[in-house]
Parts: structure tokens; C-alpha cells; sequence
């Protein structure tokens, strides 16, 4: 965890022979934007991760980069248009991005193709990804500026700072057709009102899924553990990591694996295969929060503006909804969302603010179980599991009995600073005091339970199947 704000990061895109827009453009162009720590990841999450931090305070940028630097000229040439891949990589913030005197048209959002939609303005949260066409007139040699600003007014305010502090995180590029010419052209924004992207049409126009059969909210808020230390948290409760991967766990429980209780405090919800499912996400914050689901592009249903309140139970649903797999959720307002349960597996939802990642904003969809039954997980996952010590079978503790919470992790530790590995053979190794299991075994249900697939090559690993 916390890795990819140290660096630990890179576009990767995959050309579709099938693209339809495949023939509107001439040239493509990668421009990434992110903001930027001057220190590493643990010991922004050691500062944050403390019982004095009563506002529930993420660590703040120092900086913006664009493309992994601070050169944003992007070569061009007149009469071509270009297709622009823009992505988030930010741990916090969203980027507003501008062109000067160019109008961008959306064609592809998080990897869904859109209906082209001309836009002047759009605001990408942190993992969010735009693909826009551009194009540049025959008007002879001009450079174009463009404005990068990262959002952080949401969580942060420099009511005295002045300039430089105040828009350190600002960034003007320069589409350069004039190499000699002004590269110090500024594009001024008098307001900021980005393209509302729920109201974007899917290129293949596919219907809202239906009829729901289950339905998922998740009410978010900030938290305290038992600790005292500052958490964030889906339904009262924030994600803990267990003994057992959640995959494995529902890998090896055999039919009990539709039980949730026995993935302890993950959040964990079960959906049958090719089941539709809708979720609401309430956020109770007072700022905008970037949701990301793992393993699918949902239909984004209903999304309202700030101060939107909580779902009611009431939804005006689009005939073709747009699909993507991180959502804007405005302060004090809603989502709705829906997917079809088509793939079979173990998948986070999270926001993907990193911070709130750390402070325990996740959940865990465990979809279609029926069919992740003695699945069998790739050898070399099992290897890495036992280079580790961790147990790959059976609940959260490591338990052949889906109600036996003997060893299920219900105190994060607060030793815990993200992904800094420690030797354990040395002196400087951490260790939590706090890390607490319940050592309760629940009574034996009165229904009838199946008993959990017997993998014999896993048996031996991790201390707590023995």
C-alpha cells in the first residue's frame, strides 16, 4: 500500500484494432498529471495515522507533475488532430484541464467509448482517465497553452498563502507548433465548470442493466478505532486486512463460501453469477471522493451535485448510461451504480484517494461464489503467500470452520506505515502491541454447513492452519 504516489506507477495502453475512432485522428499523445509529495509514501502515512489528527487530515501536495516532470511542451503540427489520453495518477487530487482556444470532444472514458461530446473544461479525479480529440487549425505557426489545476481546495485552504503557495499546485503547458515563439503563454480560467460526465452516452449505447436483483449501500463517514486513530469507514466499519487473502478464503470454504462473516472485517457482500447488482454509495463528507471498482465498468445510474443528501430510494434512470470504473461522488450527496455480476471473483471497492485507502475506505465484492469453488489459484501466488508466512486457506483466521473467528484481525496495528519492508532479523523491526484477534469461537450454526475443499499442497502454509 501507498506505493504509487512514491512512483510506482505508468500508463499502459492498448490499441483496439476495432477502435472506432480509429480513422478521427492523426497522432496520439500520453499526458499524465498527478500531484506530488516531497516525502515517501510511509512516512506521510506514519503522520497521518495518529490519534492527533482529530480532522481526519490527508497529507497535502507540495507540487504538480505532468508527464512525470515539469516540461509540459507537447509538440504539434497545424491541420492535425490528435488523440489526447489523459490520466490521473494523483494520491488526492483532481485536475481541471483547459486548452486555450482549442475544444476538446470526449471519446473515451476509464476505457468505455463515448459518443463524441465537445467539452471546454473537464475535472479527472484521481484515477480517472479521458480520451479527447484536438484539433489544430492551419492558422500557421501558434502554441497553444494549457492549464493543469489540481483541485485541492476540496480538503485545503491558503486563505493568507500567497501566490506561490496558494497555486503551487497549478501547471501551464504549451502545445508548441512555434518552437521559437512565446513558450510562456498563460491560459487563464475566470471559473472552472467541467463537463458533467454522467451525462455521456456509451458508443454502443447498451441499455441500463435490469431487473436488479440485489442491491449494495454503502454509507461513507470518518471513523475512530479502538485505538484512537483516525480511520475512514464504509457502514460504521473500516477495512482490516486478515490472516487470509479474501480470494483464497472463498476459494477453499466450499459452499459456506456465501457466508460474509467468515472474511472478517472486510465489508465483504456476495452476489450470484449473472445477477445484476446496484449499488448506492452515501457520502456523508464534505468533499468530492473518486469510488473505483475493481473488476468492472459499472452504469452510472444517478449521480446528483453537491449537497444531493442520501439516496432515498427514488432514481431516474437513464436509457443508455455511461460505463466506467471511477466515479466522481460530490460532497453530501449520492451515487448510484450498477453492474452485471458476469465475472467471477474477489474485487475492492475503494475510494481511490490513496490516503482514505489507507485509512480504511474499502469494501470487498465476493462475486458469483458458486463458481470460484476449488478454483484453483496459480502456484506461484501460493509461493509468494508462503515467502510471507501467509496462510492460503480457510475464514479469515485461517479456520477450517466458516464461524470460528479464532485469530480474525479486528484492530489495525499501529505500527503499520504502508509497503516499507522490514528484515525481520533485524533489531529495527516493528512491532504492533495493538493488533488484536478475537480469540471467541461462535456456536455451531444449527443449519447445515458443507465442509471446505481439502487442497493438500496448501496445507502446510502459514502458522495458522497448523
Amino acid at each position: 500500500m501507498g506505493q504509487y504516489p512514491d512512483g510506482f506507477r505508468g500508463p499502459l495502453i492498448i490499441h483496439n484494432p476495432e477502435d472506432p475512432y480509429l480513422d478521427d485522428y492523426d497522432a496520439d499523445v500520453i499526458l499524465t498529471v498527478s500531484d506530488w509529495y516531497h516525502d515517501q509514501s510511509q512516512t506521510l502515512i506514519s503522520k497521518m495515522l495518529q490519534p492527533n489528527n482529530t480532522n481526519f487530515e490527508p497529507p497535502r501536495p507540495e507540487s504538480a507533475l505532468v508527464n512525470e516532470g515539469s516540461n509540459g511542451h507537447i509538440p504539434i503540427e497545424p491541420g492535425k488532430t490528435y488523440r489526447i489520453r489523459i490520466i490521473n495518477f494523483s494520491a488526492l487530487t483532481a485536475a481541471f484541464v483547459v486548452f486555450n482556444a482549442l475544444q476538446m470532444h470526449i471519446i473515451m472514458v476509464d476505457g468505455t467509448y463515448a459518443r463524441k461530446e465537445a467539452a471546454n473544461q473537464l475535472r479527472i479525479l484521481a484515477a480517472q482517465r479521458y480520451d479527447v480529440l484536438i484539433t489544430i487549425g492551419d492558422n500557421g505557426l501558434q502554441n497553444y497553452p494549457f492549464l493543469i489545476a489540481l483541485d485541492t481546495n476540496a480538503d485545503y485552504t491558503a486563505k493568507d498563502a500567497s501566490p506561490s503557495i496558494a497555486y503551487r499546485t497549478n501547471f501551464t503547458g504549451q502545445l508548441v507548433n512555434d518552437p521559437k515563439g512565446n513558450l510562456k503563454g498563460k491560459s487563464v480560467v475566470e471559473e472552472f465548470f467541467p463537463q458533467d460526465d454522467s451525462l455521456l452516452i456509451p458508443f454502443d449505447e447498451q441499455p441500463a442493466f435490469g431487473p436488479v436483483v440485489k442491491q449494495w449501500v454503502l454509507n461513507f463517514d470518518y471513523c475512530k478505532d479502538a485505538n484512537g486513530y483516525p480511520r475512514a469507514c464504509f457502514n460504521d466499519t473500516t477495512f482490516i486486512d486478515q490472516r487470509v487473502p479474501t480470494l483464497y478464503s472463498a476459494v477453499s470454504l466450499g459452499g459456506n463460501n456465501t457466508e460474509v462473516s467468515a472474511y472478517g472485517q472486510v465489508g465483504a457482500f456476495t452476489i450470484g453469477y449473472n445477477e445484476v447488482l446496484e449499488i448506492v454509495i452515501n457520502n456523508h463528507d464534505t468533499a468530492i471522493h473518486p469510488f473505483h471498482l475493481h473488476g468492472h465498468q459499472f452504469q452510472i445510474i444517478e449521480r446528483p451535485k453537491s449537497n444531493g443528501g442520501n439516496w432515498t430510494g427514488t432514481r431516474l434512470i437513464p436509457a443508455t448510461p455511461i460505463r466506467r470504473d471511477t466515479v466522481a461522488v460530490f460532497a453530501n450527496s449520492y451515487v448510484v451504480l450498477r453492474i452485471i455480476a458476469n465475472n467471477p471473483g474477489v474485487f475492492l471497492l475503494h475510494c481511490h484517494i490513496e490516503w482514505h485507502v489507507e485509512m480504511g475506505l474499502s469494501a470487498t465484492l465476493i462475486e458469483a461464489p458458486e463458481r470460484l469453488i476449488n478454483y484453483q489459484i496459480p502456484q506461484d501466488f501460493i509461493d509468494i503467500c508462503q515467502a510471507q508466512g501467509i496462510p492460503t486457506e480457510g475464514n479469515a483466521g485461517g479456520n477450517e470452520l466458516w464461524y470460528d473467528t479464532e485469530n480474525f484481525v479486528t484492530i489495525n496495528p499501529t505500527s503499520y506505515v504502508g509497503a516499507l519492508y522490514y528484515d525481520e532479523s533485524s533489531s529495527s523491526t516493528p512491532t504492533s502491541t495493538s493488533t488484536l484477534s478475537s480469540t471467541k469461537t461462535v456456536p455451531k450454526p444449527t443449519k447445515t454447513t458443507s465442509p471446505p475443499s481439502k487442497n493438500k499442497r496448501h496445507k502446510k502454509i502459514g502458522k495458522w492452519l497448523d
